[in-house]
């Protein structure tokens, strides 16, 4: 059917040209932004699972960043214990010193300002380690570090408290040794201690009776005996056969005592009573009636060092190591947070990594079917326009029919 009004051909042009214009504009776009995805439209289920990836890839980063701060902040904490340490060690040595028995008391006094001045600068760095402006290590962080994209990945950081009135904390020292008492008689020689792990009671603490006994022959031996009501807690202490020097074979507690009954005292009174006999060489005996008084003692700390005379020096020492280890405790538990925090930035950024490989191949475009498919619609493009001028121009042939 021979037609002007309606060019079928023409139609069928312009519809492929409008097409191929579409695909190359496309082609172009891809290209241009080096995406695949650009708008919804050209990938709606790849858009939206696209969305999730960014959002993961992104906390991930920000939580690297996290760990990377948590773990500047954990040097810092650990360079402050390490210095304390330093000073603890410096002040042990001083303990160790002092212990013997050289010295006179100016020298004491001399050795106790320096370690008092050494406890000062303690509390000093305890008081003003800071980073970021918050404290370290007063005892008061203790806060969770965001290691991960999740309100789940946290990594919980408390650091202790360096103060030397809360470190090296001792409600009982491991060895005691007894004093003397009010009394000073052979039948009711009394002594008093601390509680303690070990209580020790020497003959210089004997009566002056033995005394005299020991100058003139020092080399008999001695033994536990019971008389009467005495010597009822001789089975709880060991006694030396050649030196006499009584301890206790168990830890002597204040809140838990385990005397017996003896010389009218009620068990449990923290009056143990010791009876010792002293066989000289030639026969003769002397008969030593002991009652130790165990008395309660405080809680010690590390401000509690003391090094004016030998017997306070060896307790600073017990203080001292516990404070060593503890302060060794707490390298080693921030040491082992840098550790996971390191780990766990090096699984976050492997996780970033690939979350960016996925989502680049779901958004990325490939410029080489990109390039492939725009040179495709740019020569249909010019097809679908010659095609289309080949139609305008057939339809002249109508003009022969009405000459």
């Amino acid at each position: 059917m021979t037609v002007i009004n309606t060019n079928m051909g023409a139609l069928h042009a312009r519809q492929y040209s409008a097409r191929a214009e579409l695909f190359v504009n496309k082609a172009l776009e891809r290209l241009s932004s080096g995406k695949r995805v650009n708008q919804a439209a050209d990938d709606a289920a790849g858009l939206a699972v696209a969305s999730k990836m960014t959002s993961q890839m992104l906390g991930m980063r920000a939580a690297v960043r996290n760990t990377q701060d948590g773990i500047s902040l954990v040097q810092t904490a650990e360079s402050g214990i390490k210095s304390i340490s330093n000073m603890l060690l410096r002040i042990r040595e001083l303990a160790v010193q002092m212990e013997n028995g050289v010295y006179t008391s100016r020298d004491r006094d001399n050795a106790q300002m320096e370690a008092n001045a050494l406890m000062q600068q303690i509390d000093k760095i305890a008081e003003t380690s800071k980073f970021n402006g918050v404290n370290l290590l007063d005892g008061s962080y203790n806060k969770q570090i965001r290691a991960g994209n999740t309100n789940a990945e946290v990594i919980n950081v408390y650091i202790d408290n360096m103060a030397t009135t809360n470190i090296a904390k001792i409600e009982a020292f491991a060895n005691e040794k007894a004093v003397n008492g009010v009394s000073n008689a052979a039948g009711n020689q009394q002594v008093t201690s601390f509680e303690a792990g070990q209580v020790s009671v020497n003959t210089s603490l004997f009566s002056d009776a033995f005394k005299e006994i020991f100058k003139d022959d020092g080399l008999g031996s001695f033994d536990f005996t019971s008389t009467a009501s005495t010597g009822g807690d001789n089975t709880l202490f060991n006694i030396d056969k050649k030196t006499g020097e009584i301890t206790s074979k168990a830890a002597l507690d204040f809140e838990n005592p385990t005397d017996t009954a003896g010389s009218g005292s009620a068990a449990g009174n923290n009056i143990y009573d010791i009876e010792v006999t002293y066989n000289a060489r030639d026969g003769s005996s002397h008969i030593e009636v002991i009652h130790l008084t165990i008395t309660n003692k405080a809680d010690s700390y590390l401000s509690n060092v003391d090094l004016t005379s030998p017997v306070t020096a060896a307790r600073s020492i017990e203080l001292l190591d516990k404070a060593l280890i503890e302060a060794s405790a707490s390298q080693s538990k921030l040491g082992a947070l840098q550790n996971r925090m390191q780990y766990t930035i090096n699984n976050l950024t492997q996780a970033a990594m690939h979350t960016e490989m996925a989502l680049g191949r779901i958004v990325d475009a490939d410029f080489s079917n990109e390039t492939m498919m725009l040179a495709k619609h740019q020569i249909l493009s010019q097809a679908a326009t010659a095609m289309l001028a080949q139609a305008n121009k057939s339809k002249q042939s109508v003009l022969a029919l009405l000459q």
